[in-house]
């Protein structure tokens, strides 16, 4: 499995981000800018999956909780939350696949930024390793460790909060505004501890793996806002979900004393048969 993954991703990776660089003047800082967007603009098939599941899952919450509220079985509650999927075209399971196809994509990504910025001799011939054996591609290494003042190599100040801010703004642009009290504290505690764990991650990492990161999470800002709008600055989303129509209300029972005082009065004739023999007996002559 391990062969195949260095094979079939991080190889592969680890060669286009050498082909970049020297198509873009030497600047490894450029190659992992350009690197970054052209794999996140083919893998937006997936991302798009992704994004438009959670969006329907969420413009069926409302219906979600009438449901939790309505029964109270487990099973039957069950079965009417998969009708209700059914009936608004959604698959709970739709952005599983996306993720798992993205994930080994991702630590791909990771591996390769940190393969090409060796920081030893020994992790150069391992960059060898990984290069193909074209003298184009060979002759390009070592590559310029510097972009804008800083060391690819080594964590910097500037990028560790770059990358608190960039994954605090996706965030924002990724949660939508829910009715339930627990889902708006999970939501806020997220926003506040996802840019910070990432923050910290950033002062152990190469500042080239953290440059990764902030054009990565710029990239996917623009995603959520195509996905999911923008409403503080009026965005509406470019790709539309239909939102499921409300449950139809049910039908009040009529009460069984009312059903009975609506119906007709069942009158006996004034000529019924009763009082007609009756007459027949006074008019029968002695």
């Amino acid at each position: 499995m391990g062969e195949f993954f260095t094979v079939a991703l991080l190889n592969p990776m680890v060669n286009l981000l050498v082909l970049l660089n020297n198509l873009l003047f030497g600047s490894f800082g450029l190659a992992i800018i350009a690197f970054t967007i052209l794999v996140r603009v083919v893998t937006f098939p997936l991302t798009y999956r992704q994004l438009h599941v959670t969006r329907q899952m969420q413009a069926v919450q409302p219906r979600i909780q009438e449901i939790n509220k309505k029964y109270s079985d487990p099973k039957r509650r069950q079965e009417e939350m998969m009708k209700l999927y059914r009936e608004a075209g959604v698959n709970p399971l739709g952005c599983l696949g996306p993720m798992l196809i993205q994930f080994p994509i991702l630590i791909a990504l990771y591996s390769a930024v940190r393969i090409v910025l060796p920081n030893s001799p020994e992790a150069l011939e391992k960059l060898s390793s990984h290069v193909y054996d074209w003298s184009y591609l060979q002759h390009a290494l070592p590559m310029q460790e510097f972009f804008l003042g800083m060391d690819l190599r080594h964590p910097n100040l500037l990028m560790v909060v770059l990358v608190g801010v960039t994954t605090w703004a996706q965030s924002k642009t990724t949660v939508t505004v829910s009715t339930d009290e627990r889902v708006r504290q999970q939501q806020a505690m997220m926003n506040v501890m996802l840019p910070l764990m990432f923050a910290f991650f950033a002062l152990q990492f190469p500042s080239g793996v953290s440059l990764y990161w902030v054009v990565n999470s710029i990239v996917g800002i623009g995603f959520n806002i195509l996905i999911y709008g923008f409403k503080p600055l009026g965005i509406e989303p470019f790709f539309k979900v239909r939102a499921p129509e409300p449950a139809p209300a049910a039908a009040e029972p009529v009460p069984a004393a009312a059903a009975v005082s609506s119906a007709p009065e069942s009158r006996t004739p004034s000529h019924g048969p009763g009082r007609s023999k009756r007459q027949n007996r006074r008019r029968r002559p002695d």
